[in-house]
């Protein structure tokens, strides 16, 4: 007779209640004193104050996704970007990353051609608040990658536009798709091209307004899934490249 296994339970999922002051106070701190005798002496409030409450974020978003069939990641162990910085090649030596990023990638995406949902957070510059970037799309893919996108747009420019020019886009991300471009339509395309703008792009971004404030609110992941709803058309067409 085979003999039983049993696995253990999973943790319960962090229950996400809001980041806090000692958040907007703590990437303060690591700004000004970017070294690791500091971070050291303040490591349990980066745990407690930013790590925490960035995978009971994550953990909600994954929820929201599910529940809203929405076919994006949300996870505590994948989602959060690591603080340090890689300095192997950087004439900036500073250990640490100043800021939190976290991404929620469309589902079937590879690492190397991610696309999907951001949310990063990094102190302002005047004041003690912080600086919020909400959105996401895809940041400056390799070339095969952003070829292929490229020729999506080309084929499809009129769905695209669609998706860009809906009144509930428009309304929740008035800069529409914007990123780093060319400044001619690269090889192999017309100038005319009805797509132009976009075919010089290099990057494909969205971003929509949260406020420092947000960032406290327990309802935070509600808040940014009705946004990345909203934004989905446009993930699902970049995805398809």
């Amino acid at each position: 007779m085979a003999k039983k296994t049993f696995s253990p339970p999973d943790e319960p999922a962090p229950v996400f209640d809001g980041f806090s002051k000692e958040t907007f106070a703590f990437l303060h701190g690591l700004k000004k004193n970017n070294n690791k005798g500091w971070f050291e002496a303040h490591r349990e409030d980066y745990e407690q104050h930013l790590r925490r409450p960035s995978q009971a974020l994550a953990a909600a978003m994954g929820q929201y996704f599910r529940e809203h069939k929405i076919p994006a990641i949300g996870n505590p162990k994948t989602s959060i970007f690591r603080i340090y910085r890689d300095i192997r090649f950087s004439k900036d030596k500073s250990p640490y990353k100043t800021h939190i990023g976290l991404s929620f990638p469309l589902e079937g995406t590879k690492k190397e051609e991610w696309c999907g949902y951001y949310l990063g957070l990094e102190p302002a510059k005047t004041g003690r608040g912080l600086q919020v970037f909400a959105g996401g799309g895809i940041y400056m893919p390799m070339p095969p990658h952003l070829k292929r996108i490229r020729a999506e747009i080309a084929r499809h420019h009129k769905e695209l536009d669609k998706i860009l020019k809906s009144p509930a886009f428009k309304k929740l991300y008035p800069k529409g798709m914007d990123g780093e471009s060319l400044k001619r339509i690269p090889q192999g395309y017309d100038e005319e091209h009805p797509a132009a703008a976009y075919l010089k792009m290099k990057s494909f971004l969205f971003s929509c307004d949260i406020s420092d404030k947000d960032l406290l609110r327990e309802d935070l992941p509600i808040t940014l899934g009705e946004k990345f709803k909203v934004a989905l058309p446009l993930v699902l067409f970049l995805g398809r490249a």
